[in-house]
């Protein structure tokens, strides 16, 4: 498994935008967040679109305008910011597996891959481990 930059540069978008609006108090540009974290400003835009709609960011228009978080550190979780920019966390292609590729192991009397169990459990703990980490977990330390 290998997360794309959508994911990836989520957080660290969202961790930025937390770190610069508690200490300037204000909302925070995006050139600002592209400055901090070394993203292009067009990224974000396209990556920010999708967290103002998920209701993760609110923006501020006007002079001094930019983005808040709209909810607290504590409320924001991991997995929810992956779901919201559409990363998957699958560790193996096998959802799209149609048992007819060479070397895929079946289960005796079934039509289903022997390993499959093992890569949807995988899948689940990620899952759950995302969805237990927030960005206030983040920002304490405590992952």
């Amino acid at each position: 498994m290998k997360l794309s930059t959508k994911g990836r540069y989520s957080v660290r978008a969202l961790m930025a935008l937390a770190t610069i609006a508690n200490h300037q108090h204000k909302p925070v540009s995006l050139k600002q967040i592209s400055v901090h974290e070394g993203i292009s400003v067009s990224y974000l835009e396209q990556l920010f679109v999708h967290l103002r709609r998920a209701g993760l960011v609110q923006s501020v228009r006007g002079p001094g305008g930019g983005y808040l978080l709209a909810r607290s550190l504590n409320d924001i979780s991991v997995a929810e910011i992956m779901s919201v920019v559409q990363e998957s966390v699958q560790p193996v292609n096998c959802a799209d597996c149609t048992m007819q590729q060479p070397g895929c192991n079946l289960k005796k009397d079934s039509t289903e891959c022997m390993t499959r169990p093992v890569w949807e459990k995988l899948e689940q703990v990620i899952g759950d481990f995302l969805s237990s980490v927030t960005l206030q977990d983040i920002i304490a330390g405590q992952v």
